[in-house]
């Protein structure tokens, strides 16, 4: 299952590392939000405007929640559900949410695939670099340090606010190198 954060108002990309970068997408109107706060919660089926099931309430993280439709994990703002007959409603089907989701991850994917250059800076994910990219090809990125290098899945990058993020630590990078050399 692929995962996505989709913001329905406009914002700045961010890594969300295993998977996807949150989506910019335009606001679908939904209708008050007047009543909503006991509907939203974990595990509670969303509804679209016609009545259509679009997924479950995994949960609810301030502002955002994340509605699973099956195929994807979806963050949306609390602000655009309303309360509704059988449960919280949102102005968006399963079918859009599941496709805003795949464009999401579509420009997620062409935003790594841009930033895998060789010499391009590999951080982790507590924002220590890493290495350096060496080289990258459709499904593998080959990271370069001093202590040496390691082939990762080009799955494993996201875009982060400095440039490429691997989905693993500093020294989870190192205990890789370490393994790779004794292979």
């Amino acid at each position: 299952m692929r995962n996505a954060i989709l913001f329905c108002s406009l914002i700045a990309a961010g890594p969300a590392l295993a998977q996807t970068a949150p989506t910019p997408v335009a606001r679908t109107a939904a209708p008050s939000a007047t009543g909503v706060a006991g509907q939203v919660k974990a595990g509670a089926t969303v509804y679209d405007s016609a009545g259509g099931q679009v997924g479950t309430i995994d949960q609810v993280a301030g502002d955002v929640v994340t509605v699973n439709t099956g195929a994807n994990k979806v963050g949306v703002p609390l602000g655009n559900f309303a309360a509704g007959p059988n449960g919280p409603i949102l102005g968006n089907t399963k079918a859009q949410l599941d496709a805003a989701a795949a464009q999401g991850a579509a420009q997620a994917q062409a935003q790594v695939r841009a930033l895998l250059v060789p010499g391009a800076s590999v951080r982790g994910t507590g924002g220590l670099e890493m290495g350096k990219v060496k080289t990258a090809d459709e499904q593998y990125v080959t990271v370069t340090s001093d202590k040496g290098d390691v082939r990762l899945p080009v799955t494993g990058f996201a875009a982060g606010p400095n440039g490429l993020v691997a989905g693993m630590t500093a020294a989870e990078f190192e205990a890789a190198v370490t393994a790779a050399k004794a292979q």
